[in-house]
């Protein structure tokens, strides 16, 4: 790692740890653990939309996007980091700990009826294979992979971050949902989903525009 990629790692990290006490406050309530779960859940959020941020406002500055850049796969490992944190963390919320619980459907559950106990295993789900996920894109973020897998290929398996963001966003939006979250939480998340989806939204709509015009050419 060289000097310039080092000191913008030790800048994230300066920034990761007031968000996370800024989290952690807006939490408010229930115990520690509780607190760096919700503290770590949207610090990821946070850094996840600042990684998928990158590709489109290049576009929008007009400048280079390569297929991967030292930045982009940064804020992707921390982000992970933060994501793999908040669900060990969030697994010692519920249930007193039993992992079992967390991705057993109630009995009751069927088709015709979703209660919370439903809602709150699904959202699981959700969270583990976002998780899963998480680990295999932080595996493929080094000089390594992409030159073992090839550009074409990695830029492919990269694409698994998209699925990634609409995980979390689920997990997210039912979380906030079954645990009544303060106004400020669900702000803050709702601000997090539409800045993410908007920037995605304009970088696709520019990489077309380009395309469009250099077949003109």
């Amino acid at each position: 790692m060289n000097g310039r990629r080092a000191r913008r790692n030790l800048l994230t990290a300066a920034v990761i740890a007031p968000a996370l006490w800024a989290a952690f406050s807006i939490a408010a309530k229930g115990t520690v653990i509780e607190g760096l779960s919700f503290a770590t859940a949207y610090v990821s959020v946070l850094l996840l939309v600042a990684t998928l941020s990158v590709g489109p406002l290049n576009l929008m500055r007009a400048r280079p996007n390569p297929v991967s850049t030292h930045l982009r796969r940064d804020l992707g490992i921390w982000a992970a980091i933060a994501g793999v944190a908040h669900t060990a963390l969030g697994l010692q919320v519920h249930m007193g700990g039993r992992l079992s619980a967390y991705f057993i459907f109630p009995e009751s559950a069927n088709a015709l009826r979703v209660d919370a106990s439903t809602v709150f295993v699904a959202a699981n789900y959700m969270g583990a294979l976002a998780t899963v996920i998480f680990v295999m894109l932080m595996s493929l973020s080094n000089d390594f992979a992409l030159r073992r897998a090839g550009a074409q290929r990695w830029k492919s398996l990269q694409r698994w971050s998209y699925v990634l963001v609409g995980l979390v966003i689920l997990h997210g939006a039912l979380y906030q949902l079954l645990e009544k979250r303060r106004f400020e939480a669900m702000a803050l998340f709702g601000i997090l989903v539409a800045g993410v989806v908007l920037l995605q939204i304009r970088g696709i709509l520019i990489a077309r525009r380009r395309a469009k015009a250099g077949q003109r050419r």
